[in-house]
């Protein structure tokens, strides 16, 4: 075979390593695992504005665009509330139910005279009222708030720990946490209307900040990641198939092909089979769509490997032994 045949496989290759690049950066893979790396390290101002790189951990819900950063420092958690809407946005921490009865509430808004937070304790299902009314304290350490055309974001420090009946402790394991906004600046003003969120999450543990980082392409481009990762399956293959042509077609020897071909396809296999397993894992845990896709693509990049490989290392000396032995010389 010709030296030029290797013009197109190479290409191939080329592009495909550089479709895998872009989507690694819009999956936030080189923040993950700096993150990983090197953890991140916190320098927090409370001006109303969440940084990236200010918090250790952030959680945002897809459906309500509520957001909720923070960071454990000492004996404090220091956290951040976005919300596209300009009214109210409050936090809550455990509770026991129904609702959000026996919540540890933390609710600000910024007004003209700016921000306003307030440590509040929900004493039935569906209200709350200050620690304050209730026979407690203010344990709302400090704060700040700012509102622009994206939204509101408050800014506070709490303690971890629980001094009074109208406090809930933060602790390792699961929180319960609740999220919600409005429009109107009335603390008491019923978010009819407005946003709400609730979730379980492990406050000292993540998820980390680093993965909802800034990247090379806009977050939310489901449909463009799967583009790029059949445009880089397909050059991919394109590359291994290419290649391996060349490679048969140069060995002279037929049984050293088939031995050199016999480990690629055993390498191919195992990292096959390990594609499908964290895809079925990912499935039956409800793994993040990164992971299901990022998976499959590299399963159906194996599968090519394999087919081409048998094809171009196996068949063709199969024919070759096939005919040899009908009388049909070579």
């Amino acid at each position: 075979m010709k030296r030029e045949s290797l013009a197109i496989p190479l290409a191939a290759l080329a592009a495909g390593l550089a479709l895998g690049l872009v989507l690694a950066f819009s999956l936030h893979a080189p923040q993950r695992l700096a993150a990983l790396i090197v953890p991140s390290r916190s320098d927090h101002r409370l001006d109303g504005r969440a940084q990236v790189g200010e918090y250790r951990y952030r959680w945002v819900d897809p459906a309500s665009k509520l957001g909720f950063a923070w960071s454990i420092e000492g004996d404090r958690l220091i956290g951040a509330v976005s919300t596209p809407d300009t009214g109210w946005v409050a936090a809550g921490f455990g509770g026991y139910g129904p609702l959000m009865y026996g919540a540890d509430i933390v609710i600000g808004l910024v007004d003209a005279r700016g921000a306003h937070l307030r440590d509040h304790y929900s004493n039935s299902p569906t209200s709350h009222e200050p620690d304050t009314a209730l026979g407690g304290r203010n344990d709302i350490l400090a704060g700040a708030g700012l509102q622009t055309a994206e939204g509101t974001t408050i800014e506070f420090e709490r303690p971890l720990a629980a001094h009074d009946s109208t406090d809930q402790a933060i602790e390792s394991g699961q929180t319960h946490v609740i999220l919600a906004s409005a429009e109107s600046d009335d603390f008491t003003a019923y978010h009819f209307g407005g946003r709400k969120a609730v979730t379980l999450l492990d406050l000292f543990a993540g998820p980390s900040a680093a993965e909802l980082h800034e990247a090379i392409l806009p977050d939310h481009i489901t449909d463009v990641q799967i583009m790029l990762a059949a445009w880089m399956t397909i050059m991919l293959i394109v590359a291994v198939q290419g290649l391996a042509a060349h490679w048969a077609v140069g060995t002279a020897d037929g049984d050293a092909a088939a031995a050199a071909a016999v480990a690629l396809i055993a390498v191919a296999v195992v990292v096959e089979l390990a594609s499908l397993a964290v895809f079925a894992a990912g499935v039956v845990l409800a793994g993040p769509p990164w992971l299901l896709g990022s998976s499959l693509a590299l399963g159906l990049l194996a599968l090519g490997a394999i087919i081409v490989l048998y094809s171009r290392a196996f068949v063709r000396w199969e024919l070759i032994r096939a005919e040899r032995d009908d009388g049909i010389p070579w």
